[in-house]
């Protein structure tokens, strides 16, 4: 679980670790953090002082995600099963019961199992605002999977858990990954000859990225997406041409004499907007996602065509 300044929501995610249903004397915490400067280190600490189930805090300064998820991976065993955990998410209580399971009955080539991204409804108007972006039908919610009732293989999912030895034998996250470094590592997952099996399990993902950072998320995706691309071409799929169809189609609006049809058109596009998620969000939070939403989508765009020019680093194993 990598951990950076998350103080605020470390209580509740921690409390929903202790409540799982699984023997706690077969769990074993590793947060690593990221040299937070509130009392995060301190709450995780105190936590497990308290609680049955054995652990250890781990410090990474460099603080990027993948070199705190590899650090992790270290701490564990070639024997563990291992779950990634978000450190601002509440998990249901058969969460953990529910993956070794999934594991338990599944074939001989399930590699991950993990389940989909469920925001919270609660938090600042900003919060909300990023949240209906993963949510939202014009957003960048995965429709197929939002209502998940029985299992289904994919090919991404949210956090994850992956077989006994398979992340040491894959050579752990690409370091390199600025973002994105999950979809990387499941590509190079699906090329090793592992499939990977979403499940409804429980969870809450308390959304914490007010709208700035939200854009600078998803402006990061769109070019590690690209280099995942790049480096693995198997992992084209219809909705990356559409994003490059969609960029080229709105500049070439832009250049010519029927630029004018742009405003109808949006003002068509924020009315769908508008009702689409009525039932998720207030009217502020849905008029303003008529701003938020075009914005992300062309800036993932045009960094996801920025990413199609770059050669991507080589993938150097650091466990």
């Amino acid at each position: 679980m990598p951990v950076f300044n998350e103080a605020a929501s470390l209580a509740e995610t921690l409390a929903s670790i202790a409540a799982q249903t699984f023997d706690h004397r077969r769990i074993q915490l590793v947060a690593v953090d990221g040299a937070s400067t509130d009392e995060s280190v301190a709450v995780v600490d105190r936590w497990l002082a308290a609680a049955d189930i054995q652990g250890t805090v781990v410090s990474n300064p460099r603080r990027r995600i993948p070199i705190s998820l590899n650090a992790g991976i270290r701490q564990l065993a070639v024997t563990d099963l291992i779950v990634r955990l978000d450190a601002h998410t509440t998990y249901g209580p058969a969460y953990l019961a529910d993956i070794v399971a999934a594991f338990a009955d599944g074939p001989p080539d399930l590699g991950c199992v993990g389940g989909h991204q469920v925001p919270d409804e609660g938090g600042t108007f900003q919060s909300r605002l990023s949240g209906a972006l993963l949510t939202h039908p014009l957003g960048v919610a995965r429709l197929d999977v939002l209502q998940l009732t029985q299992p289904r293989y994919t090919d991404t999912m949210y956090l994850g858990a992956w077989r006994p030895g398979l992340l040491q034998r894959l050579g752990g996250f690409d370091e390199n990954w600025i973002a994105n470094e999950d979809s990387e590592l499941e590509s190079r997952l699906r090329a090793d000859g592992w499939r990977m099996l979403l499940i409804p399990v429980e969870n809450r993902y308390h959304v914490t990225r007010g709208v700035w950072s939200t854009v600078r998320q998803w402006s990061g995706y769109g070019f590690w997406r690209a280099q995942t691309i790049r480096r693995y071409p198997v992992e084209r799929r219809w909705r990356h041409a559409v994003v490059l169809l969609g960029l080229f189609t709105l500049i070439a609006i832009l250049i010519s004499p029927w630029r004018m049809l742009l405003l109808p058109a949006y003002a068509i596009y924020a009315l769908a907007v508008v009702v689409l998620g009525a039932r998720q969000a207030p009217i502020g939070v849905n008029l303003c996602a008529c701003v938020l939403f075009p914005v992300v989508h062309v800036l993932y765009a045009v960094n996801f065509l920025r990413g199609l020019a770059h050669s991507p680093p080589k993938f150097v194993s650091s466990l």
